[in-house]
């Protein structure tokens, strides 16, 4: 798939961050986009941006975790547009500190949307795909889906399971003329952070996590340069998409030698609970 030019295109997660810049990068390519997300006034937000530029992007509201609200608008996106050649599944949160002190009900909370997302959305539309001999399914994860880092057990839950659903996955399908691809960047410049639960229940402990890793967030990439890097993988048939030069050294550092990046983690996780 090396042209977008009247293309139908889902994203999930679309009101904001990567999501919002993947639709949009989407539709100046050519692409007809369907945004989808339960942040009505960011969707709202999305589809403005795309109507300024003259270009094709509807909205529908679901919650990605809820199967019922998935499938209904699964249905109502294939009945009118007739099939989906892109599936981007983007819509996550995060879930930040040591698991000793999570939640039961955030872990789930997590899982419900990083994870059952996902699989909602690609189990919905490849049957259509698997039917017209093609499509591509996007599937976004983390540098977390790949390397361990400290204190996002339940994050990193996620994203691992990402990456052992989108390999398989990929297996399966390409017999059918259907791509996969996993999109692993580092640190990206969005609003994750306002969403994240921290088990701290608002003591210094949660506003020290959220200062430290928004820290690191706004030193990220812009969502807009990981977009066109996600175009370009699709174009390419990549099974993965890392951002970011971190994403780059951790990943192979982590390929060549685990153990020293585990010892690094635990290095940084240790200072990091003592400071």
């Amino acid at each position: 798939m090396n042209r977008f030019e009247d293309k139908v295109a889902v994203v999930t997660g679309a009101g904001s961050g990567l999501g919002r810049a993947i639709a949009i990068e989407l539709v100046h390519a050519g692409a007809i986009v369907v945004a989808v997300d339960v942040d009505t006034d960011g969707l709202e937000r999305t589809t403005s941006i795309a109507d300024a530029a003259g270009k094709r992007c509807a909205a529908r509201c679901a919650d990605v975790s809820a199967y019922g609200e998935m499938e209904a608008m699964a249905s109502a996106i294939l009945s009118e547009m007739g099939r989906v050649d892109i599936l981007v599944n983007n819509a996550g949160v995060g879930v930040g500190g040591e698991l000793v002190n999570v939640p039961v009900e955030d872990f789930e909370w997590i899982v419900g949307i990083n994870l059952m997302g996902e699989v909602y959305g690609t189990r919905l539309f490849l049957p259509q795909m698997i039917e017209r001999g093609s499509g591509h399914i996007v599937n976004v994860s983390s540098l977390s889906g790949l390397v361990p880092l400290p204190f996002h057990v339940p994050y990193t839950t996620t994203k691992y399971a990402l990456t052992g659903f989108s390999e398989v996955l990929s297996t399966e399908v390409r017999r059918h003329g259907i791509g996969v691809t996993l999109v692993c960047p580092g640190a990206i410049k969005t609003n994750i952070m306002q969403g994240t639960r921290t088990p701290a229940g608002g003591g210094p402990g949660q506003e020290k996590f959220k200062e430290r890793f928004g820290g690191v967030l706004d030193r990220g990439m812009q969502p807009e340069a990981v977009a066109r890097k996600v175009l370009r993988a699709i174009e390419k048939d990549r099974i993965l998409c890392l951002a970011g030069t971190e994403s780059y050294i951790l990943y192979y550092l982590h390929r060549l030698s685990p153990g020293l990046m585990r010892r690094l983690v635990e290095g940084v996780t240790r200072k990091s609970s003592e400071s």
